[in-house]
């Protein structure tokens, strides 16, 4: 079965250019994804943002990383990353500790729990990001997306 075109989705036959067209597309198939991501971390207390944090941290794995290097590759960068983080650590998914070389860093590592948690949310995402297009599709949209950027 066919997916719904745009055009049936939000019930609109004519737009002025294919490129508003593009840029419509682009955003409702962005909240489209950023619902269903947001309904598989709802049963475990996180938003998007969250799961963002947990994987740039997971990415320096078993290595920590500083509050300034989560802000340079976070996705969403108009969050108040302390309240974030804040909830991270007192779910015991992250722990801070203080830099022993200056006390003034601090530094932000992975536990086991949030380790655990965030390797069983990336296998339960893989789930509805790899059905509908192949790896070539993936590129294509990946390099028009980066071009529209």
């Amino acid at each position: 079965m066919m997916a719904k075109t745009l055009q049936e989705l939000i019930k609109q036959s004519k737009f002025e250019s294919p490129q508003q067209k593009a840029y419509i597309n682009m955003y409702y198939t962005y909240y489209h994804f950023h619902n269903l991501h947001s309904n598989l971390l709802k049963p475990y207390g996180i938003l998007p943002q969250h799961y963002n944090i947990l994987k740039i941290v997971k990415g320096k794995h078993p290595e920590p990383v500083t509050p300034g290097h989560i802000l340079d590759v976070m996705l969403d960068k108009k969050r108040d990353l302390t309240r974030l983080v804040d909830k991270l650590v007192s779910m015991k998914l992250l722990e801070r500790c203080q830099s022993k070389d200056n006390k003034r860093f601090v530094h932000i590592s992975l536990t086991q729990k949030g380790y655990d948690l965030t390797v069983k949310l990336e296998n339960d995402l893989k789930s509805f990001i790899q059905h509908n297009l192949n790896d070539e599709e993936s590129e294509l949209l990946s390099k028009l997306l980066d071009k529209m950027r």
